[in-house]
């Protein structure tokens, strides 16, 4: 009897065991199933980046190749480079985190071969530092030192010498390195307004009535008459009429407020614009700029910009408030600045965190 009862035992438990490692099989074969499964999606998934990174590197190859033949129709340098220009003697300060360029709007048009006059001077600030974007103005008026020449209103530099001799003369009295330089015409600043579909700018009573009374007879200006006070969406007419009001307000210091203040809208709305709308636009306007600035800088730069994620523009102007004299010198009216204390406002907000939008 208990022999019977030792080989049922025995019987189930064998029956136990054929039956654990049976499930043990298939569990194995679900498992490996699965393994081959998830590697096939692995593979797949794989595949699809793959692709999608040729197809994506192609875009932007496409996309880089197209931008550098729009880059290549802009207008010829012919102020040289700044790298070149002789800075021998004088101290300035630099950064490899923080791109400067210099801005200068001329009127002169595009048959002319002549520099024209420089109507407005800026330093357009990358602070990749501090993440900060930042435009400084440069008084025309200014009395300073131009290097090889009796001192006389900072624009005189540009007449003098054009570029170079600009460069040398914001060196030798504010001590900034500068990285390039872009010329706009006036033509280019209209195009670039109409091509972005306007720019909206708030138009204060009085500087309603100066441009009423400013453009009343003056023959192809319709557009500036139809500019309100309040806000107004502005063609590139109406906006170059608006930044150069002259006798209204606080004269130049309102007026170099002015162009920042349409830099500013310029730039809040191409940042919103498509690649095609972008390119699109440098069409029209390339023609009209001249700069020393390579492709591979301008698109490095563009690039640094779009990084930053902001449309907020930090604003300077030199003479800082407070630190100048108004004095008549050879019957012409200028501002004369405490060039030291100037020197160091300027570079402060340069090459260090700005504080507030707009920085006196």
């Amino acid at each position: 009897m208990r022999q019977q009862d030792y080989r049922g035992t025995r019987s189930v438990q064998n029956s136990h065991e054929n039956d654990y490692e049976q499930r043990k099989k298939e569990a194995h074969k679900r498992f490996m199933k699965k393994k081959r499964k998830r590697k096939r999606i692995k593979r797949v998934l794989i595949s699809l980046c793959l692709i999608l990174s040729i197809l994506l590197g192609y875009g932007a190859a496409q996309v880089e190749l197209t931008v550098n033949k729009v880059l290549d129709t802009r207008a010829e340098a012919t102020e040289g480079d700044l790298n070149n220009v002789d800075l021998s003697n004088i101290n300035v300060i630099g950064d490899d985190e923080v791109i400067n360029i210099l801005l200068v709007g001329s009127d002169k048009r595009a048959s002319q071969t002549d520099k024209g006059r420089s109507d407005s001077t800026m330093i357009a600030t990358v602070d990749m530092k501090n993440h900060q974007l930042k435009l400084t103005s440069l008084m025309r008026d200014m009395y300073v030192s131009i290097p090889g020449y009796e001192s006389n209103r900072f624009n005189a530099a540009y007449s003098y010498g054009g570029v170079p001799l600009l460069y040398q003369t914001i060196a030798t009295n504010f001590g900034v390195r500068l990285d390039g330089y872009v010329v706009v015409d006036f033509t280019a600043f209209e195009n670039v307004i109409n091509q972005i579909g306007g720019v909206e700018v708030t138009v204060t009573e009085s500087e309603y009535k100066h441009l009423q009374s400013y453009y009343k007879n003056k023959k192809g200006y319709k557009d500036a008459l139809k500019i309100k006070a309040g806000k107004n969406v502005m063609n590139g007419k109406q906006a170059l009429c608006y930044a150069r009001i002259r006798k209204e307000g606080n004269g130049d210091f309102r007026r170099t407020e002015r162009q920042r203040i349409v830099l500013q809208a310029i730039f809040t709305k191409a940042k919103s614009l498509s690649i095609n709308q972008l390119i699109n636009m440098m069409t029209k306007v390339l023609p009209y700029v001249s700069t020393d600035l390579s492709n591979d800088e301008i698109m490095s730069y563009a690039k640094s910009v779009l990084m930053m994620g902001t449309t907020q523009i930090n604003q300077f102007r030199i003479p800082a408030e407070g630190t100048y004299q108004d004095e008549t010198i050879r019957s012409m009216k200028v501002l004369v600045p405490d060039v030291p204390t100037n020197a160091q406002k300027l570079q402060d907000f340069i090459f260090n965190k700005a504080t507030s939008v707009e920085y006196k």
